[in-house]
């Protein structure tokens, strides 16, 4: 299986203006890239504009990740070396 060209490393939650800050690593260009997500208390919404102007490979990833994102997992909060892997 193909390694995805990007990766998630860990994110935080911007609560006073609604968005999920997420940075990646792109491993092609070998990069570390923030997107900023709009996310309710529902979780993030992979349909907003600031979304859809993304690259597809990372539009896949985010939706790849979607639950993890929504659960936590990539929090800074709870972050570690094995999130990379």
């Amino acid at each position: 299986m193909k390694e995805p060209r990007y990766r998630i490393m860990f994110s935080y939650r911007m609560r006073s203006v609604g968005f999920l800050c997420v940075h990646c690593f792109d491993t092609l260009d070998k990069q570390i890239v923030t997107i900023p997500i709009y996310s309710s208390y529902e979780g993030i919404d992979l349909q907003h504009e600031t979304v859809k102007r993304l690259p597809m490979q990372l539009q896949n990833t985010l939706l790849e990740e979607k639950q993890k994102l929504d659960d936590g997992y990539y929090s800074i909060r709870t972050w570690n070396i094995e999130n990379l892997g």
